[in-house]
């Protein structure tokens, strides 16, 4: 089928365009520089030089494809806004897309909010959010209300993604040293739902290609560990011999702003529906022992991007 991927050169959109590449899918993937076109077609996808903030300019391309995939996001304070208009768009050209018109939409676990005491359902919605995610449902509503106009949609919401050089793993990592060990907010005794990009990439293609209509996918490998504990492994792995070293809340929202908001989430999220309903079995389980691969892939992934 004829694959269109938004953020190609991303953390996440790379690693999808490289599994769709080698399911043997013909990929189109989104670049914004023509300096970055490399990076997708390593995998022999086709590079489409394109920005998030000119999404018209993409809808000959949409017409074009079976299936968009959107990992594109503007980090931004806009970036909410710019992904409501990309996506009213998006599903506008899908509807006279001469393709199969399948759409996966990237969201996040974030949404769901604190869920150890009360575990999500698949396919819900909540209805409220913390408030650096709380356009996001609004945007998931509309992505699973368009299957009334002939458009097949999925909503894919990632867990803590780690691999690569990327991500919130790739951050700890970066802002680590000797002195202070890998930082963490507050106590770090709040959970986190991991899944591993190759993982997560996997099942991007499986909801591709089999997928039911509108359905969500809480997309994690199950685990439940405590921030501590990954920070004190990566720091062990890191050299550090596992000192981690504690943020004060209000200190870490004057310096990451809401970002600090989404990392003291206290989260244990099942992704055992997109097995149920996909096949998809997670090949990577434990963020924990995986450490030191972690520390080795981010180290070579920053030579290549210094």
């Amino acid at each position: 089928m004829r694959v269109l991927v938004t953020g190609g050169s991303g953390y996440i959109g790379n690693a999808v365009t490289e599994a769709f590449c080698r399911a043997g899918h013909s990929v189109a993937a989104t670049v914004r520089a023509s300096e970055k076109a490399g990076r997708v077609e390593r995998f022999g996808a086709r590079a489409v030089i394109w920005d998030l903030g000119e999404f018209q300019k993409l809808a000959a391309e949409i017409r074009d494809c079976d299936i968009l995939v959107h990992t594109a996001m503007d980090p931004g304070a806009e970036g909410g806004s710019i992904d409501r208009e990309c996506v009213t768009f998006f599903l506008e050209s899908l509807e006279s897309s001469k393709g199969l018109r399948r759409f996966l939409y990237t969201s996040g676990v974030w949404v769901l909010g604190n869920t150890r005491e009360h575990l999500p359902a698949d396919n819900r919605i909540p209805d409220h959010s913390p408030s650096i995610v709380a356009w996001r449902p609004p945007v998931e509503r509309q992505v699973l209300e368009s299957a009334g106009q002939g458009i097949t949609p999925v909503v894919i919401r990632p867990g803590l993604v780690f691999g690569g050089a990327g991500g919130i793993t790739g951050f700890l990592m970066a802002n680590a040293s000797p002195e202070r060990g890998v930082e963490v907010i507050g106590n770090g005794q709040n959970h986190w739902s991991p899944v591993h990009r190759d993982d997560l990439a996997d099942l991007y293609v499986r909801a591709a290609e089999q997928g039911p209509v509108a359905t969500i996918h809480n997309a994690t490998d199950g685990s439940c560990p405590t921030v501590a504990m990954i920070a004190r492994a990566l720091s062990k792995a890191l050299g550090y011999e596992g000192l981690i070293t504690s943020v004060p809340d209000e200190d870490a929202r004057k310096k990451l702003g809401g970002f600090a908001e989404g990392l003291l989430l206290d989260q244990c999220i099942p992704g055992d529906y997109s097995g149920r309903i996909l096949g998809w079995v997670p090949r990577h389980r434990s963020i924990v022992f995986e450490a030191p691969a972690m520390v080795r892939s981010w180290k070579a992934g920053m030579a290549v991007l210094s």
